[in-house]
């Protein structure tokens, strides 16, 4: 079984020199039936189901990333059915909850809301609950999860938001054999008078707050959260040196501008990048794992590697 991401979270020096790297292969717990980008062969469009499942196989299978993030419905075929990870480095990761700030079906306006734990759970329900999520992973031989949750500066929103997550954490932390990473979104909603920078310390400062409530054995393993500024993110990565932070990729903008990302992200104190559509909505998913894979570990400034993208390009002719 993939053990690659807990080698590298028991040993800092091997992270420090090779940032973790996961493909978050979870859209479909946000989109629907055309957000698993498109492909051009044998002619123009949206990736279906079965061709997903095979990029994410092909990902594992190259090596670049360390991790794989799956949905539920996808950790049963590849992880439980095709024993994919049996032997692969790559670790299997599933994602635990789906909360309503990223729902986004066409025509759907949930992300406009406030954002809502998916399921809402009574304190006295929380270990069958927690159970119950946990015990569809174990038995697909994975045992690290992703939770994600949003804060949105409401005080009703936000404390049932923490407190469905902090009652996780604090039962999870008693159950053998699993993880989790935590993933936090900037707000969801328009907070007026709020620019990036300031969304980011806001954001920053409710993580530190969230971890000071969970002792050691409850927090998560690392945290994904949005990349802001430079500033933002040298606070928030030397603040707490035993909290490893690391950086969700977001809609995809270009190949270059998501190299630069990679390398400001671990230039400023990030050991770890989780990115989707920045892969999969790329004319060659490969070629961009594996020049981001070059940027994490110094081997290649974001330039060199994007030049190295586009050889893969004209090599492979275009689209995957």
């Amino acid at each position: 079984m993939g053990e690659r991401v807990f080698e590298k979270l028991a040993n800092r020096e091997q992270l420090d020199k090779s940032p973790i790297f996961v493909f978050a292969a979870d859209p479909l717990a946000s989109g629907g039936i055309q957000g698993l980008g498109q492909v051009q062969q044998p002619k123009p469009h949206y990736r279906t189901h079965p061709e997903f499942l095979q990029l994410q196989r092909d990902l594992v299978a190259d090596g670049s990333i360390d991790g794989l993030l799956m949905t539920p419905a996808d950790a049963e075929v590849l992880a439980m059915e095709e024993r994919l990870f049996d032997n692969t480095p790559v670790t299997p990761i599933v994602r635990m909850n789906s909360e309503t700030g990223i729902w986004n079906p066409r025509f759907g306006v949930y992300r406009y809301e406030h954002s809502m734990p998916f399921q809402t759970v009574f304190p006295e329900d929380m270990r069958s609950y927690c159970e119950a999520l946990i015990a569809p992973a174990l038995e697909c031989q994975v045992h690290l999860g992703l939770y994600s949750i949003t804060l949105n500066n409401d005080v009703f929103a936000d404390e049932r938001m923490l407190n469905a997550y902090t009652q996780f954490a604090h039962i999870l932390g008693e159950i053998e054999g699993f993880d989790h990473l935590l993933e936090v979104f900037l707000p969801n909603v328009k907070l007026p008078g709020l620019d990036d920078e300031k969304r980011g310390m806001y954001t920053a400062d409710s993580i530190v707050r969230a971890m000071s409530y969970l002792r050691k054995h409850q927090r998560p393993r690392f945290i994904k959260t949005a990349y802001t500024t430079a500033r933002v993110w040298q606070d928030l990565t030397q603040f707490e040196p035993t909290l490893i932070i690391g950086a969700l990729g977001g809609p995809r903008q270009n190949a270059r501008k998501t190299l630069q990302l990679a390398h400001d992200v671990v230039r400023n104190g990030g050991r770890a990048i989780l990115f989707g559509r920045t892969l999969f909505e790329e004319e060659n998913p490969i070629g961009i794992a594996q020049a981001l894979r070059s940027v994490l570990d110094g081997v290649l400034g974001p330039e060199e590697a994007h030049s190295e993208y586009q050889k893969s390009i004209r090599r492979n002719g275009g689209r995957y």
